[in-house]
């Protein structure tokens, strides 16, 4: 192995993902690697909340669909 090359720590990972966070390692495994360094990045980020979601919708309707207008 080249000094250039990255290491995974799939090993340490997977432990991580079973004892930590209570995942099946199915399910461990199915996760793209995207996914668990956003897990493991510990960040603390709220998503929309209901308000700026109604919001957004407002900007930016979904015309490809039919709605009930009384939602």
């Amino acid at each position: 192995m080249s000094k250039d090359q990255v290491v995974w720590p799939f090993d340490l990972w997977l432990k991580t993902a079973v004892r930590g966070f209570g995942l099946s390692p199915i399910e461990f495994w199915a996760m793209s690697v995207r996914d668990w360094l956003s897990l493991l990045s510990n960040q603390t980020e709220q998503g929309l909340g209901r308000t700026e979601f109604s919001k957004l919708m407002g900007t930016y309707p979904d015309t490809s669909i039919k709605r009930d207008t009384n939602d």
